[in-house]
């Protein structure tokens, strides 16, 4: 069979998208291509399938008419008749926040590399949202799901995640061993940074802390108390702050209480905030208040000063928990897995000792 020319396609191209027009439908099908290329449907089936038993004239002759027609397969239709849409659903609380972007990077770029799509989600931290979410991508008949979620304690919350009968990874989120997770470690971060602060001379150490409920916020203070027993100091309830309540009038009472703090922990994403209050109050990093961000990026090393930091690698995060559900998916995970990546301290210009009386 010779491949078609192109004043023969041409013609007939429009013959069928004229007759497509008259049946009303909304694009063009296999028949079509079928008929313009003058071959069986099960022939452009197997060339929509890559089947290496199609001869190459015939492949060309089916891809020109295919070219000619503007013709798009029906992606989910195909996929789903094979038992798998090669998609994949991801959750992160927020989209612009540059953790989240990271983590969604990261996992992107793995699902690509193996042929799945990705779609993504922010939930905001509100259960009924994520829920919704999660049963929309459920309709469109995903393989699997990469979820930050609001509540990781939630027994009710978590028994839905299980009826859903799909491949769940949680990220930055641990349920008791329900589900694989990619985590960072803010437990040893959290560690790292009150100690040396504490080292510092510092004695009053507030801690802008994850969400109660979850993985992150769990561990944050459990390491920022370690830090306080190690030390043989005790932890004022007054000093830990929670990042959803942490507004502008939460941040100012904090650091005109009477013996404010000294120095502050606080997530990247309430940075901007913290920096912004202090100096309103006409309080200098580090003169008078000492600040270590939990997280990183590029900005922050040319601040001036530059902000001390503990760093976690949100990419690899993203990554990792990518690579654990495509094991899921094709059967090679055994058991729920728990990757814990460590957190490093890098220290920069916003840390100094404290001035006493001040």
């Amino acid at each position: 069979m010779n491949p078609a020319l192109p004043k023969a396609l041409t013609k007939a191209s429009a013959i069928a998208k004229a007759d497509a027009g008259k049946r009303g439908d909304r694009g063009l099908t296999v028949k079509d291509v079928a008929r313009v290329a003058g071959v069986a449907v099960g022939t452009v089936s197997r060339v929509l399938n890559d089947n290496a038993t199609v001869m190459p004239q015939v492949r060309e002759r089916v891809l020109a008419a295919m070219r000619e027609l503007n013709y798009e397969p029906n992606v989910l239709a195909r996929s789903m008749r094979a038992g798998s849409t090669r998609a994949v659903g991801c959750i992160v609380s927020d989209v612009v926040q540059m953790t989240a972007a990271q983590m969604l990077n990261g996992a992107e770029e793995v699902l690509r590399d193996a042929g799945y799509a990705m779609y993504m989600a922010s939930s905001h931290y509100d259960l009924e949202r994520e829920k919704s979410i999660i049963s929309s991508f459920r309709q469109r008949k995903i393989d699997g799901l990469i979820l930050v979620i609001s509540d990781d304690e939630d027994p009710g919350y978590l028994s839905f995640l299980q009826s859903l009968r799909v491949p769940i990874i949680l990220w930055e989120r641990e349920a008791g061993g329900l589900f694989s997770s990619a985590l960072s470690d803010h437990h040893g971060g959290c560690l790292q940074a009150a100690a040396y602060l504490q080292g510092l001379g510092h004695e009053r150490i507030a801690l802008v802390a994850g969400r109660e409920h979850t993985w992150v916020g769990r561990e944050m203070v459990r390491g920022y108390e370690q830090a306080h027993r190690e030390r043989g100091t005790v932890v004022a309830p007054s000093l830990i702050s929670r990042t959803d309540r942490f507004d502008v009038a939460a941040c100012t009472q904090l650091l005109t209480q009477a013996n404010r703090p000294t120095a502050v922990i606080a997530p990247i994403n309430d940075l901007a905030l913290l920096m912004s209050v202090a100096r309103t109050l006409g309080l200098q990093v580090p003169a008078d208040i000492s600040v270590i961000s939990i997280g990183d990026s590029s900005l922050l090393g040319i601040f001036n000063p530059g902000i001390t930091v503990v760093r976690h690698d949100p990419l690899e995060v993203g990554r990792t928990a990518a690579r654990l559900l495509l094991a899921a998916l094709e059967g090679e995970a055994s058991a729920e897995q728990k990757v814990l990546f460590p957190a490093e301290l890098v220290v920069r210009g916003s840390c100094a000792r404290p001035i006493l009386g001040k």
